[in-house]
């Protein structure tokens, strides 16, 4: 039987038992007497939920070193219970293990750090917060269309990092291919659309095109990773309804839904100013046969139960 389990029940161990029991009142009072004085006497409300939490992590963590320091003699009868409640613990708490070894690894590598634009298993949003469990993040999405905020915030544990992939929208390159896309007629100036989508999102693209340059030159020093064209394009394609043109320029990540806004409005203005230029939509015409008589017309295909189609539907691109 290991020595630190041939305990005396009598007067000694009992006396040390008492003696940590106290010490564990008395840290327990001064907690409580360090945050009744600081609502007392701090009136912001953020700097007192930091020294109250401070103090009674503080205070749970000398308890427990004074518990143990009291109830073991030597420092090998220390070291073997820790390790038997050690062993136990990493069996019932896996997963908050995994979450603070995964907090180790985000503060040395950072694949993301407050402030970061990330997603993560699904969850997408602005990091606000790293702490030892979990990460702390504004979601964004969710049901709001883009990339805007939806308000809510989300605790992600610190575990997901070794369990799926981390999508970082502004770390080391802060911009992001988009594509917005316009559908027009067959018989539309599909060739003046094209220009003028192309001059619109043309006219902002240098800036960014400077500055996405200068990213990637410094972001290829650490990864192999090169763009060689990084000016906006227009894609053809013919589709069901018309000829799609889809436009892929390159935005700053926080500004997509912004910059999509702004380029539609002004391709809606030089699209009504040229007049040639119709928007093509799926539509669904219904026909009926015209008769002078209530039901059916008389059969002429010599059909003999004089059944006949009486609604057609046509899809025609308008």
């Amino acid at each position: 039987m290991p020595d630190w389990l041939n305990v005396d029940l009598g007067g000694e161990f009992l006396q040390r038992l008492l003696f940590a029991l106290a010490l564990v009142l008395v840290i327990f009072i001064l907690i409580q007497v360090i945050k009744r004085l600081v609502r007392r006497y701090v009136d912001d409300l953020e700097l007192q939920f930091k020294i109250t939490r401070i103090v009674g992590r503080l205070g749970g963590v000398l308890a427990a070193i004074f518990v143990l320091d009291t109830l073991f003699e030597t420092t090998r009868d220390l070291i073997t219970i820790l390790t038997v409640v050690g062993a136990g613990l990493a069996i019932a708490m896996r997963e908050a293990l995994m979450s603070l070894f995964a907090w180790g690894y985000i503060t040395v590598h950072a694949p993301f750090r407050p402030g970061d634009r990330i997603e993560i298993n699904g969850i997408m949003g602005d990091v606000i917060d790293i702490r030892i469990i979990h990460t702390v993040m504004m979601e964004t999405r969710g049901w709001v269309d883009a990339d805007q905020s939806t308000g809510r915030i989300v605790h992600v544990p610190n575990s997901a990092v070794f369990l799926h992939g981390v999508y970082n929208y502004t770390r080391g390159f802060h911009y992001i291919w988009n594509e917005l896309f316009v559908t027009v007629t067959f018989r539309s100036d599909w060739q003046a659309a094209h220009d003028i989508m192309l001059d619109l999102a043309g006219e902002s693209a240098a800036i960014v095109e400077q500055q996405a340059r200068k990213e990637i030159k410094e972001m290829a020093q650490e990864y192999l990773i090169f763009y060689n064209i990084l000016t906006p394009f227009v894609y053809v394609r013919i589709v069901e309804n018309g000829i799609r043109l889809t436009l892929r320029y390159l935005c700053a990540a926080r500004k997509r839904r912004g910059t999509e806004h702004a380029l539609t409005i002004s391709m809606l203005d030089k699209f009504k100013e040229h007049g040639g230029i119709e928007m093509a939509y799926p539509a669904l015409s219904v026909s009926r046969s015209d008769s002078p008589q209530f039901g059916p017309p008389p059969d002429t295909s010599g059909n003999a139960h004089g059944l006949h189609p009486s609604k057609k539907a046509d899809w025609n691109p308008l």
